[in-house]
């Protein structure tokens, strides 16, 4: 990420707990917005976690019959057209 792309914040941070950023890095910066994309990660996995356990048991018996559907689908079309036929033999 470019540095044009940044923006300048202020924020207030536990002075025991920048002493320790700084006795790991010289960067504060690095640390801190490696620290945010981490809670950002969290979050969104906190989100999709919360859609997939609240999801409509009809949505997932709907995605199960696609999925098996698709696939007894792909095994005959194999059954059928096997890619094994025109592959050179060892």
């Amino acid at each position: 990420m470019s540095s044009s792309s940044k923006r300048r914040v202020s924020v207030t941070i536990d002075a025991a707990l920048l002493d320790s950023i700084d006795q790991f890095s010289e960067n504060r910066s690095a640390v801190i917005e490696e620290a945010l994309r981490l809670w950002q990660a969290q979050r969104i996995q906190a989100q999709l976690r919360q859609f997939y356990q609240t999801r409509p048991q009809s949505d997932i018996q709907g995605e199960t019959a696609w999925a098996q559907e698709t696939q007894d689908a792909a095994l005959q079309q194999w059954d059928e057209d096997g890619p094994w036929e025109d592959a050179p033999s060892a």
